[in-house]
């Protein structure tokens, strides 16, 4: 019966370890060296030679959680999908929050042509002024300065299976902005 007992508290110990949160973004910091499940968008990104960097909340350098993705991991390839680094669906990605206090990454950035064409292809958009469909279109430009994350939060993903599920971002409605002009101020 005691070893029976003593099975029963080490596996409940060990599937509290293994158990992990979902957090917002603004409160990773009080996660610091634990497990959690983050589910958002990418904002901005960088691709260079071992590493892709996912900037969420903010562009960088003023991001508020960063997400770095290791090329290779052994011979293994991360697959990761363009509708992600382009911010155009949530992901959830399940990791190890730290602060970053390595060296800055001074990497030439890797020329991903189709990363480049999907960035600068034409999205549609409504123009909230006159409320008129248009076309928004880009310029990829890579960084070339080095990436320095120190002292940033980060997760570091090294294996497919911290991957999840893609979701696709709500619409927007007008209520959801904040207002530029009003004119009955005037």
């Amino acid at each position: 019966m005691k070893i029976f007992s003593i099975i029963l508290f080490c596996s409940i110990v060990s599937f509290k370890a293994a158990a992990q949160d979902t957090v917002a973004h603004n409160k990773l910091p009080a996660y610091i060296s634990r497990k959690v499940k983050l589910v958002m968008s990418v904002a901005d990104f960088d691709l260079r030679k071992e590493y892709i960097y996912l900037y969420m909340g903010n562009f960088y350098p003023n991001q508020k959680f960063t997400v770095i993705v290791k090329r290779n991991d052994g011979k293994k390839h991360i697959k990761l999908n363009k509708d992600i680094i382009l911010g155009r669906v949530m992901v959830a990605i399940t990791g190890y929050i730290s602060t970053f206090d390595g060296e800055p990454d001074t990497t030439k950035n890797y020329d991903d042509a189709a990363i480049k064409k999907e960035f600068e292809r034409g999205r549609p958009m409504i123009l909230m002024m006159t409320n008129q469909p248009g076309m928004m279109y880009r310029k990829y430009i890579p960084r070339t300065e080095p990436i320095d994350l120190k002292g940033k939060l980060v997760m570091l993903v090294t294996s497919q299976k911290q991957i999840g599920a893609t979701y696709q971002i709500p619409p927007l409605s007008p209520n959801d902005f904040p207002a530029v002009l009003n004119y009955n101020d005037y």
